[in-house]
């Protein structure tokens, strides 16, 4: 998954567009984020993901999540916590072994 993402990160280009965080997925806001609930994050229908579908896979989660961040405008300080809920099978045993 690292390097997946190393090589995602390598290859992306943001045409203009300041809203992304490189390397973490997370789109920043710039308006105030009002409180999101997990409950609210989950109606929003985020993927989850398994780790074991590949770097196209996990770019597409990537810009989900992004995607879900912003329409249920997920204060930044849940984003990360909110986005490993999602997480399943090998890329949940990774995420462990890493935090």
């Amino acid at each position: 998954v690292t390097a997946a993402l190393a090589a995602r990160d390598a290859l992306r280009s943001t045409n203009g567009d300041d809203n992304h965080n490189s390397g973490t997925c997370v789109r920043r806001t710039e308006r105030a984020a009002r409180e999101c609930p997990y409950t609210d994050f989950l109606k929003c229908q985020p993927l989850p993901f398994k780790g074991t579908e590949g770097v196209a896979s996990l770019s597409q989660w990537c810009e989900r999540m992004e995607s879900v961040f912003h329409i249920s405008n997920c204060a930044a300080e849940n984003q990360v916590k909110f986005a490993t809920c999602t997480l399943h099978s090998v890329a949940l045993t990774w995420w462990n072994t890493h935090v």
